[in-house]
């Protein structure tokens, strides 16, 4: 009989791992943004840069992806947009020049919570391998 309930006790938790493991991989509030190895390449992006805002969660990786689409596939002056619950933002890319042997853009990160509004500016350089860091 003990041996029959440590059985049941065991499939039991089993069980409850796997359907917490499922409502995790597929997250209570929809589906999780992916980054792009490009967009991972930005670490926190220059979003992270922007003095009293905290973005979290999805917020976070739409900003940093905004950022590498700007980056890697807009034409100078052409906005990328994005949004997330109460934030949004935008990010506006530079003419694409050259330092060296290494590709360089600046970028200007908008971001806007109801009536408040932060601005950062930065740059952002090709490595060898071809993907985006920001350098200043």
């Amino acid at each position: 009989m003990r041996s029959m309930l440590k059985t049941c006790g065991l499939c039991l938790s089993l069980a409850f791992l796997t359907v917490s493991s499922g409502c995790a991989s597929i997250g209570l509030g929809g589906p999780k943004i992916e980054l792009s190895d490009g967009a991972l390449a930005l670490g926190d992006g220059l979003v992270g840069q922007i003095k009293d805002v905290r973005l979290r969660g999805d917020a976070q990786r739409k900003a940093v992806d905004a950022e590498f689409q700007a980056l890697q596939f807009s034409p100078a002056g052409r906005e990328v947009d994005w949004s997330e619950g109460r934030w949004h933002g935008q990010v506006m890319p530079t003419q694409l020049y050259r330092i060296g042997s290494q590709d360089c853009r600046g970028f200007t990160h908008t971001v806007l919570d109801g009536g408040k509004s932060w601005k950062q500016v930065g740059t952002a350089c090709r490595d060898e391998g071809g993907v985006w860091r920001i350098v200043v």
